[in-house]
């Protein structure tokens, strides 16, 4: 697998060359419409595909197959603008995605233009445009005048058009980087009460942001470990006594396991903590009323944790038998260490 380096270097020798470097144009929503529930604000972001299937198996797949939506119906190829509508946030996970920036109604009406003007985009250029139109260039004061015209041939970029539906556009970005560059960078997390600070404007061409749990999600669909891991660590860390119990709730939380074991592992670290005392019935009430549906799994995994912080050798029946200590998935590790540790209990 060639390293980002001799990649980036590749594409400058053939920017110098004058040869097209954009082979595939992805197409992503940015926004999410609070009154209409759907996803808004299509942009689109330019790849090269070389060093896209270099760097991943997944884009490697993607990008040799003729109709992209074969095999997953998330990825769209399209032509026009008829495949370009909105979608419904809960069709396709939307309604979770901590990249997509939320829209009043009035904002929703101003960006309707903006959208249409990238779908038509390609379109306007072959109309605008054309081989036999030459191009007249003014004549500086002083120079000697010419009566030929100087005509250049309008270059036609053919690339092809993708249409991502389960994906921020901010997260997208994020990832065609860390193709490119090998870096990534993560914002804060909305939880933790202060707005994300938006480090493009400051260093466009080293770190476009974005949310670790958005990058982890995607991350996990291409599978791209050593960016969930970096994902991974980034939430960690944005995890505090303020915040544990309401990441702790989340609808992402429930659908990874991973995350799930974590955060009860820095619940359990802040336990004792004001925040945490105060609230942490309010969360019990909530999954004793089956509002959250990961709710048994963090009773499980808190008490095992407990169980095995300050009773690493919990007493057993001497005739218990093994299925009652592993009918669950949640208690495996709890199981291994509790055979190495009393053998003498499953002889």
């Amino acid at each position: 697998m060639s390293t980002p380096e001799a990649l980036v270097e590749a594409l400058l020798m053939k920017s110098i060359l004058g040869e097209e470097l954009v082979d595939t144009k992805f197409h992503l929503f940015s926004g999410r419409s609070i009154p209409t529930c759907n996803v808004t604000r299509l942009q689109a972001l330019s790849a090269n595909d070389v060093v896209l299937t270099s760097r991943s198996d997944f884009f490697a797949g993607l990008l040799s197959k003729v109709e992209s939506s074969a095999s997953d119906p998330t990825f769209i190829d399209f032509d026009d603008g008829s495949a370009l509508e909105d979608n419904a946030l809960d069709d396709y996970g939307y309604a979770s995605d901590s990249d997509l920036e939320d829209e009043e109604e009035e904002q929703v009406g101003q960006t309707q233009a903006s959208d249409e003007s990238i779908v038509t985009e390609d379109a306007r250029s072959k109309v605008d445009s054309t081989p036999d139109d030459p191009i007249q260039t003014s004549q500086p004061h002083g120079t000697m005048p010419t009566s030929a015209l100087i005509q250049r041939k309008p270059r036609f970029v053919h690339c092809r058009n993708i249409l991502v539906r389960d994906t921020a556009f901010r997260t997208w970005k994020a990832l065609i980087l860390y193709l490119y560059t090998d870096k990534i960078a993560f914002s804060r997390l909305k939880s933790q009460g202060q707005p994300r600070v938006d480090v493009e404007a400051s260093k466009p061409s080293t770190s476009w942001s974005c949310s670790p749990k958005s990058m982890y999600r995607l991350a996990c669909k291409v599978g791209l470990d050593r960016v969930r891991d970096r994902a991974f660590s980034a939430m960690r860390g944005s995890l505090n006594e303020e915040n544990i119990l309401h990441e702790l709730s989340s609808s992402f939380t429930s659908k990874y396991p991973a995350i799930l074991q974590m955060q009860v592992e820095v619940l359990l670290k802040h336990i004792a903590s004001v925040p945490v005392m105060q609230n942490i019935p309010s969360l019990i009430r909530r999954i004793a009323d089956s509002q959250l549906p990961h709710g048994a799994d963090i009773i499980i995994d808190l008490y095992q944790k407990v169980l095995l912080r300050y009773h690493p050798q919990p007493l057993a029946p001497a005739n218990a038998p093994m299925e009652t200590l592993t009918g669950s998935p949640f208690s495996k590790s709890l199981t291994r260490k509790a055979i190495k540790a009393n053998p003498s209990w499953f002889s």
